[in-house]
């Protein structure tokens, strides 16, 4: 068991444990590096060295890693650790369906039908994928706080080829919910899925299962010899037509229930819009080639006398745990009457079938005389190899000899010919029960990978480096640093460097310019400083010194600051120039008397005339406002450019690198009448003001 803290592939670390199935233990955890929750599901430790438990846990991945669909439970990754196997998953706040069908059971027909397009929905997308799920059934499908279900557990899917069968002894999925082909050890399609999920809409609407026995292994024969019954004896509220799209899912031909996800889709939606259809007038008349058998007594006590089997998945399973996320998390139900079929009697189940067959064509006394005394001792057999056969060839080699065949996946190979199989577990000449199952991994083309020569890009705009890399199939990674050199956004250098042969679809790291490094100082407060005291306080920040303008004051000693360009306190790039207003002190006015006309002596004139004034020019307002990082893009650092445009024009009121620990950012800025602010992110408009207002600052 993994302890709290555990850290895993350098990124997911373990916060708590969050179920437990026969096969794995689920935590959850959380990815440092994208900043959120994950499920992360771990192969038991018992089951590491058990290469075909290994390969089946690798085959959920393998699955559902192709499918993306909201009502799918996503897979993020996969990773190995010494003998430590996990799956890295998508974590869903919620319950079951099981668990919500117990609480609220049984839904109305609008919730059934509601809840089931989801469910349909995400068959068809996994469908389309040519992935068969294999085991839906409630535990396996989670239910978001806003009502999202979500298909899990991959873990036995399989993709659609020829070999999609279900051979004796590898009947897999739920009894419950499993068909009657699956319960046969019979081929498996799309319809199997689609007769689960009508099991699943019958238990939503009626808040019981269609079958119920006191064994799993007398459930599976009601599956195989008895029709579902109609939901309507359980649930007289029911819609009409929800009941025929149960019982035609439900159908034992797979002939005659829905072929495809699409159609039950379409008929649920029909009902959906008008609860009064129905939809029951179809007739099954057709003949069944695989019809229902009646299994002998023989066979029957025998299979019964297998009960007792158990396989290595039972015995290992522990009880679930209740939290806050579902209690099966993406593993198979703990309940006790959920429990898989054990290995012994699905092999049974299988057999029984193919005697019974056997029976309907006239052979019986061959069952009786050769295959029914093997019933009491079951003899071992010896796996054939099948290396260099296409699959077709092994499957048919592997039948004959009452073992299965799966799929583990594709490998490029230099040695067996494309379609062949090129490697198989357990190996050839190893001694087995009959139905165990052999897992092949079939060869593929040999990828031929170009290479090309890595030009030199240095000194290039990244888009124009960016784009030349693509055009020839390199991926592309960034990195930024300071240049005194190079200006924002030109490549310094860049890794491997120009010359070097590298593989289509290798990474090239560009290493771009962020410009010269910026350092921001607060702007001091100059007032009543003397010109050499200003100068000297701006050098000490690392200002500039600027112009230099004089003005009569009333207030300001003469030679002294009276104004300052840039007000204090505000943060502003080193090396910035400041620009001061220098006190000339109170402007003396000089009366002048007039010139006496001796031969018109006059009164003084008491109004003398002043030395024309101009009036000051009204100082500018300052505002401030505070300026924090975008949500939706965390960085280390950001290039900021505040613009303002107000009665003096457009102009910058602020540019330069900010680290994120300096948010939030307060900006001053001085401006004269109404205005709009725009602040910009990396050359990306974020926030626009436009209620900016001078005249109503108080000066």
């Amino acid at each position: 068991m993994l302890e709290p803290g555990k850290i895993l592939g350098d990124r997911y670390e373990i916060i708590q444990k969050i179920g437990a199935g026969g096969m794995s233990i689920v935590y959850k955890a959380k990815c440092n590096k994208l900043q959120r929750f994950v499920a992360i599901k771990v192969l038991r430790e018992e089951f590491v060295k058990d290469e075909a438990f290994v390969q089946k846990f690798k085959s959920e991945a393998f699955s559902a890693g192709g499918l993306s669909h909201p009502n799918i439970v996503s897979i993020y990754d996969v990773g190995q650790e010494d003998d430590l196997h996990y799956i890295v998953m998508e974590f869903v706040e919620g319950q079951t369906l099981k668990e919500y069908i117990e609480q609220n059971g049984p839904l109305s027909s609008t919730q059934t039908l509601e809840y089931g397009m989801q469910i349909v929905s995400a068959l068809r997308h996994a469908h389309n994928k040519q992935v068969i799920h294999r085991d839906i059934k409630p535990q396996n499908i989670l239910i978001t706080h806003d009502q999202m279900l979500k298909v899990a557990d991959f873990g036995i899917a399989k993709a659609v080829d020829s070999s999609t069968i279900v051979a004796a002894g590898n009947a897999i999925g739920s009894v419950h919910y499993f068909s009657p082909e699956q319960a046969k050890g019979k081929y498996v399609n799309e319809t199997s899925d689609l007769y689960s999920c009508g099991i699943v809409l019958f238990e939503m609407a009626t808040n019981r299962l269609p079958f119920q026995a006191d064994t799993h292994v007398s459930i599976a024969l009601k599956h195989i010899n008895e029709e579902v019954p109609k939901p309507s004896l359980f649930n007289e509220q029911i819609w009409p037509g929800l009941e025929s799209i149960i019982l035609k899912a439900t159908n034992k031909k797979q002939e005659l229930r829905y072929q495809n996800a699409d159609s039950m889709l379409e008929d649920m939606k029909t009902v959906l819009a008008n609860p009064t259809v129905d939809l029951s007038s179809r007739e099954v008349t057709e003949t069944d080639v695989d019809q229902t058998i009646l299994l002998t007594d023989i066979q029957t006590s025998f299979i019964r006398q297998n009960e007792k089997t158990t396989s290595r998945l039972e015995s290992n399973q522990t009880p679930g745990v209740k939290m806050s996320t579902p209690q099966d998390y993406y593993e198979e139900y703990e309940g006790e009457d959920e429990e898989e079929v054990s290995t012994g009697y699905k092999i049974l189940a299988g057999l029984g079938g193919v005697l019974a067959t056997l029976l309907i064509v006239g052979i019986m006394a061959a069952v009786t005389f050769f295959v029914l005394p093997s019933f009491n001792k079951p003899q071992r057999v010896v796996v054939p190899s099948v290396l260099g056969q296409t699959v077709d060839k092994a499957t048919a080699i592997l039948e004959d000899k009452n073992l299965a065949i799966l799929l583990a996946g594709e490998e490029a190979s230099d040695t067996y010919t494309p379609g062949t199989i090129m490697r198989q577990t357990p190996n050839g000449e190893k001694v087995v029960e009959p139905g165990t199952v052999i897992n092949v991994v079939v060869a593929k083309q040999k990828e031929v990978i170009e290479e090309v020569v890595v030009p030199n890009l240095k000194g290039e705009e990244s888009a124009n480096a960016q784009s030349i890399l693509s055009e020839m199939d390199l991926d592309v990674a960034l990195e930024w640093e300071y240049s005194d050199e190079l200006d924002r956004s030109k490549v310094i250098s860049h890794t491997p460097e120009a010359g070097v042969r590298v593989k289509k679809g290798d990474t090239v790291t560009l290493v771009l310019s962020k410009g010269k490094e910026v350092v921001l100082v607060k702007v001091p407060n100059l007032y009543n400083l003397t010109l050499d005291e200003a100068k000297a306080k701006l050098n000490e920040v690392g200002l500039r010194f600027g112009q230099t303008v004089e003005e009569h004051s009333d207030t300001v000693e003469q030679g002294k600051v009276m104004k300052q360009s840039i007000a204090e306190n505000q943060e502003i790039e080193q090396g910035e120039i400041v620009d001061i207003v220098i006190s000339k002190g109170p402007k003396v006015e000089e009366v002048i008397p007039p010139e006496e006309d001796p031969n018109n002596p006059t009164t003084p004139d008491t109004d003398i005339p002043s030395e024309e004034n101009t009036p000051e020019e009204e100082p500018l307002a300052t505002i401030t406002r505070v300026i924090n990082a975008p949500t939706d893009k965390l960085q280390d650092e950001y290039h900021v450019v505040v613009l303002i445009e107000d009665d003096l024009g457009a102009r910058t009121a602020f540019e330069g690198i900010v680290k994120k620990e300096q948010f939030p950012l307060p900006i001053q800025v001085s401006g004269k009448g109404k205005g709009v602010l725009t602040t910009y992110f990396d050359a990306q408009e974020e926030y626009r003001d436009n209620n900016i207002n001078f005249d109503e600052v108080t000066q």
